[in-house]
């Protein structure tokens, strides 16, 4: 069986005595669960000490991540709401017209060109945080900012990244100044120009009636006011009011629409047709596309109930940002407490001797002060405990978690057989990065998809 998860089969032909039906498959379902429980913990245990897993549930590294990725969120509303007003985004049309786009980065999309002014990084190892590559390439010339994909199962969960720089020149210069740069220990950088495959495809939505006009600019401006206030982003002139909104023309309309639809993509890493949020633009258009354009209005054409309701849950999730204040957390408290007295030898009265050096204090107080002031260490110890603690949770409460393939036992095991292997889906496929310039021969991925890994 070599520790396999045992089929139910398997399971009653190891029961001593008969048991009824019904409590049968409450005790299995009771073993499942407690199986796939010490398999997150083995997995936990493997990658607790990997940058990309700390990054995602170290209560503090995690905060640290959410801060910055809601500074860019700013920095990017205060870049596009400039841009707009200024007729950045003239030309702007997110409606399928029947014609081929040669520069997805212009109008009439203004989508993401992934090889555009962009360096790419390929294979990161997990002793790489993001903060260790950060502190290297931020000081190159032109700099704008850093990209990096999930971990890679595939490839011993390993990332890739890419650099965005403001000119093409600077990413030229760029490139020869990281070229062997050393980033910690004997990591060194070999960066490339990026060279995305060309085969990424615009998304289309399927036809939908005329009255989606208005209903997708209500939906797409309540999620802006949500997004924003999430990042912390107060006012938003790129809104409207309904009454102005009801005296534009169609044309005005949809244009009002294509800036919202925009704004979402851009500032927030937002498909408002997908309902997904990403870290960044890149990693956006890496699984959706570098744009996400409607299709024809129909008046047969019906709207999906779904689709609202799904809008209608993201609105209703409440996302704030989770800030850990060590100083408040019970449980700490409640260790570091447990580590004082057990460190604490009373010899007379009011004489307690600290067990770590034997120095000697008059009364309990003046030893737990001596204990985080000369022995920080052993504090640092207990801190850390508490923070691990705090990481399986968040690792386990993520519904989204990378976890080893679960193992069956053996068809040896007295005659029983093996589960029948479920369907093959599109996310069984090999992973390819179709961002990696080494990578030239046909892919059977039409996007790139990092929830595959």
């Amino acid at each position: 069986m070599a520790g396999g998860l045992l089929t139910f089969k398997q399971f009653m032909e190891l029961q001593h005595d008969p048991i009824p039906p019904f409590e049968a498959q409450h005790h299995y379902e009771e073993y499942k669960k407690d199986y796939e429980r010490k398999q997150l913990e083995t997995f936990f245990g493997e990658h607790k000490d990997e940058h990309w897993f700390i990054e995602k549930y170290d209560p503090v590294v995690s905060q640290k991540w959410q801060e910055e990725r809601h500074m860019n969120a700013k920095v990017s509303h205060r870049t596009f709401i400039e841009g707009a007003r200024s007729s950045a985004f003239e030309g702007l049309k997110l409606r399928d017209n029947g014609t081929t786009v040669d520069k997805i980065s212009g109008p009439p999309y203004y989508g993401f060109d992934p090889n555009s002014m962009t360096l790419f990084l390929k294979t990161i190892p997990v002793n790489i945080s993001r903060w260790d590559l950060l502190s290297v390439v931020k000081t190159s010339p032109g700099f704008v900012s850093l990209s990096m994909s999930e971990p890679l199962k595939s490839q011993g969960f390993s990332r890739f990244a890419w650099v965005l720089y403001d000119s093409e020149q600077r990413c030229n210069e760029s490139l020869e100044l990281l070229t062997n740069k050393t980033v910690v220990g004997d990591f060194k950088l070999s960066p490339v120009r990026s060279q995305s495959s060309s085969r990424k495809e615009v998304h289309i939505q399927p036809p939908q009636p005329l009255e989606s006009l208005e209903a997708d600019w209500k939906q797409s401006a309540r999620l802006i006011s949500c997004l924003d206030r999430e990042k912390g982003i107060q006012e938003n002139p790129l809104l409207v009011s309904q009454e102005k909104f009801a005296s534009m023309s169609e044309e005005e309309k949809e244009n009002q629409l294509d800036l919202q639809l925009l704004y979402l993509r851009k500032v927030h890493a937002f498909c408002y047709y997908c309902l997904e949020e990403y870290d960044d633009e890149r990693m956006l258009a890496a699984k959706c596309g570098p744009a996400h354009i409607r299709s024809r209005y129909d008046p047969s054409a019906l709207r999906s109930p779904e689709f609202d309701e799904q809008v209608e849950t993201r609105l209703n999730k409440k996302v704030t940002l989770q800030k850990y204040d060590k100083d408040s957390d019970a449980k700490l408290a409640e260790k570091l407490l447990d580590f004082e007295n057990k460190n604490a030898i009373e010899e007379e009265e009011m004489k307690v001797r600290c067990a770590k050096c034997k120095k000697l204090f008059r009364g309990i107080e003046f030893m737990k002060k001596h204990l985080h002031n000369k022995h920080p260490e052993e504090i640092e110890k207990v801190v850390d405990e508490r923070l691990k603690e705090i990481m399986l949770e968040n690792y386990l409460n993520d519904p989204d978690k990378l976890m080893n393939q679960i193992q069956y036992a053996g068809e040896g095991f007295r005659g029983a057989r093996r589960p029948p292997p479920r369907q093959k889906k599109s996310s069984d496929l090999p992973y390819e990065d179709l961002d990696d310039p080494s990578k030239f021969q046909k892919s059977s991925r039409k996007v790139i998809d990092y929830s595959d890994i």
